[in-house]
Order: structure tokens, then C-alpha cells, then sequence
């Protein structure tokens, strides 16, 4: 997949600054709008960021001569001499992407166009900070033995990482888990690996995956229910992530499912509708799942199983869901995570189908979609993350410029 947007959306709001100290950010905003167009010339940057001539042209030589761009050919056609067309160098960074879970650790080395270069999945519940600190050492020592990259371009690692990840009540949760929730996480792999480290919620993540890598890119507002095995959304508002004021925004687990009960210890969303639900769910049809990968979309008690539990969870997420979309009016509403492909269709046409009759005098209603950047989204949202965190258009880097 290819960070290149495919909405002409993407080069909105690229505007530059003339405050004073305000190169940095006016360097992230030629950068950006080069990749969003794919190749540009510097007439079009001048027209697009607002920026005078001279300044375009010092940027783009400085983005020349540090590598982060490449130039592309000319233009064809027109009046005058033909411009010169800049596009990103792939292999001017690379970033990792770490999704860390309670049933499983991915991680994803992006290029700066957002490729994929590798990538490594470990099923495994409850692993430990060291033991994902040392399964992450383990994958850049074997990259850097194959020499297929440079690594020292590496820009460092973005971890998308479920909020109070130790301290969630789950079945089987070893008490030495409490270990995640102990820590600084950023700290702790940014001091082992030598690496500028940032975090993000896995829901978040994913939602900021879903809109570079997968259908979200045309759409400024937009909800992304991650199911994994936990449960959470993440929330794209005016084309950037909302965290909400203490960083808990899409925090849907927590739901009570019969909100009267709720003071008496009620179940909670998260108990019917996760993977981990999902496993159970099964298990008491007598068919042994753990990982994704257990099941056989082949056998038809499988398959029965899993549309069964998927009418369960879109009726169990129905209530919550409508709140959001009356709260929210988002555009679309994506359902993603590791679930089988089957399992988020069959959510997603059950909702389509019941959301009407939940709010039949509301005048817009959000479609329900299957996420296209699928099982990846967290990971490949969190390397995205650190590249914009490093080199790209941030919306806090022009208010920092302005308070200083």
C-alpha cells in the first residue's frame, strides 16, 4: 500500500506561516504536500501553500540535498520552460510500526511513501514488555543481517497499544501482565532501541491507518470500531484524530450493557463483543478457536458459528453505535480489527440493516464498511504516527510556533 492519498482532499489546509521561527513548520508543509500529490512542481507548491516563490525553492533544495525528495522529470505541454516534478524518496525513511495486544504482537517496517518492507505477526496471549522488547530486537537484527534496508534511515517507532493494557479485567490474565501498566512504554523501548519513540491508543492507530492506507482517505469525519481483543473506537474529526481531553475518546468497552445494572457490577460492552468474546462465543458450539487463525471459513459449522456471533455483536453494539452517529455525524462508520473478513461483513450488513429501525426520525445515518487497511490498521497507523510526529504537517507544530 502506498501513503499517496486518492483525494484531491489530502492538499487542503496546506497552508504555510510567516511567523517568525516558523520554518520547521513550513518545511512539513511543503513535505506533505509533495506527498499528497504525488509529483508537483514548485510553481504548484507556491500556489498551494501559500508560500512565496524564494521560500519554495530554498526548501525544496534543502529537501534535495537531505534526501527526503527526488526530482521526477519535467512538466509537458504549456508555455514557458518545462517545470521540474519532485516526488518522495521511498527510501529516505523508514519507520516501525508496533501493535502490541493481549493476543498478539505485530510489527511493520514502512517506507516514507508508506510501503510495507516487512512485516512479522506472533500469535501469543499476554506476552510481557520483555518479551516483545526482545521479539522487536530480534526482527532488526535479522534486518539488519539481510541488509535489504538501511537502517539508518530508520526514524524510529510508533506503538499502537490498548489504553490500561495490564489492568483490564480478562479471562486468563496472568497477574504478572499488571507489568504493562507499570512502565513508561515510549521510554522503555525508545531507551533499549536507541529510537525516538510515540504512542497511540491501538483504536486511534487504527483509525489514522484507515485513513492513509485504507478507504478513509476521502472522508474528513469518519468512526473506526476496532474488535480485537478488546474493544474500542477510534475517531477521525476534521481529517486529524480527536483524543477527547484526557486522551480517552472511543472508549465504547466501558458501555454498560444495561446501563441500570451498571451500578451493580453489569457486564460491559467488551464482555460480548471482542475476540476474546468471539473465542468463547465458539467454544461453547464445541469448536476449539484461540487465534484467527484457527478457524476455517471451509467448515460450515465454523462459518454458522461465525455469522451467528456476528448478528450477536452488531445487536450488541447497536444501541452505542446510533448515540455516535446522532453525536458524531460522521460520514462513514468502519468496523475493523482481526476479525475474519466474513465476520466484519456480516457486522456491518446487520447494522446497515437495524440502524434504521434504531433511528428512524434521524435524518442522516452513517454507513456501515468493512476497514480495507484490515488487520495492519494499528500498526501501519502507528508508523504513520512517528512520521508525522518527525517530518510532517502535525497540527500542534504551529501553535507551538506561536507560543514561542
Amino acid at each position: 500500500m502506498s501513503l499517496i492519498p486518492r483525494s484531491a482532499a489530502a492538499l487542503d489546509s496546506l497552508s504555510g506561516t510567516n511567523l517568525e521561527r516558523a520554518g520547521e513548520h513550513n518545511q512539513r508543509v511543503i513535505l506533505q504536500a509533495i506527498r499528497s500529490a504525488g509529483s508537483i512542481t514548485r510553481s504548484d507548491l507556491t500556489a498551494i501553500t501559500g508560500l512565496t516563490a524564494p521560500t519554495v525553492s530554498n526548501i525544496t533544495n534543502r529537501l534535495l540535498s537531505d534526501g527526503f525528495i527526488k526530482k521526477a522529470g519535467k512538466t509537458e505541454g504549456g508555455r514557458g520552460q518545462p517545470a521540474t516534478k519532485f516526488v518522495i524518496d521511498a527510501d529516505s525513511a523508514y519507520a516501525l510500526g508496533l501493535n502490541i495486544d493481549r493476543d498478539h504482537t505485530t510489527l511493520v517496517l514502512m517506507d516514507f511513501i508508506g510501503q510495507v518492507k516487512d512485516r512479522v505477526c506472533v500469535e501469543g496471549h499476554f506476552a510481557l514488555p520483555d518479551a516483545v522488547l526482545s521479539f522487536v530486537q530480534n526482527q532488526l537484527a535479522r534486518l539488519r543481517s539481510e541488509g535489504r534496508i538501511d537502517l539508518s534511515r530508520l526514524a524510529g517507532i510508533g506503538i499502537g497499544i490498548p489504553d490500561d493494557l495490564g489492568r483490564i479485567p480478562l479471562p486468563n490474565k496472568p497477574a504478572a501482565y499488571e507489568a504493562w501498566s507499570q512502565i513508561d512504554v515510549c521510554g522503555f523501548f525508545s531507551d533499549a532501541l536507541g529510537l525516538p519513540a510515540c504512542m497511540e491508543n491501538d483504536a486511534t492507530a487504527a483509525a489514522i491507518g484507515e485513513l492513509h492506507f485504507g478507504s478513509g482517505a476521502p472522508h474528513q469525519n469518519f468512526i473506526f470500531t476496532l474488535i480485537s481483543a478488546g474493544l474500542g473506537s477510534g475517531l477521525i474529526i476534521g481529517g486529524q484524530p480527536y483524543r477527547g481531553s484526557d486522551n480517552r475518546s472511543g472508549e465504547i468497552a466501558f458501555v454498560s450493557r444495561d446501563l441500570m445494572a451498571a451500578a451493580k457490577g453489569g457486564g460491559i460492552l467488551q464482555d460480548e463483543v471482542s475476540l476474546y468474546a468471539l473465542y468463547a462465543f465458539m467454544g461453547k458450539r464445541g469448536l476449539a478457536v484461540s487465534t484467527p487463525e484457527d478457524v476455517n471459513l471451509e467448515d460450515p459449522e465454523h462459518v454458522a458459528a461465525l455469522r451467528a456471533w456476528a448478528d450477536h455483536a452488531a445487536d450488541e453494539l447497536l444501541g452505542t453505535v446510533a448515540i455516535i452517529n446522532c453525536v458524531l455525524n460522521p460520514a462513514v462508520h468502519f468496523i475493523g480489527g482481526r476479525l475474519p473478513k466474513l465476520v466484519a461483513e456480516h457486522v456491518c450488513d446487520r447494522l446497515n440493516a437495524r440502524i434504521g429501525e434504531a433511528l428512524p426520525r434521524v435524518p442522516k445515518i452513517a454507513p456501515f464498511k468493512p476497514a480495507t487497511a484490515a488487520e495492519d490498521a494499528a500498526p501501519m497507523g502507528a508508523a504513520m504516527l512517528l512520521f508525522q510526529n518527525r517530518f510532517l504537517l502535525n497540527p500542534e507544530a504551529l501553535m507551538k510556533t506561536q507560543a514561542s
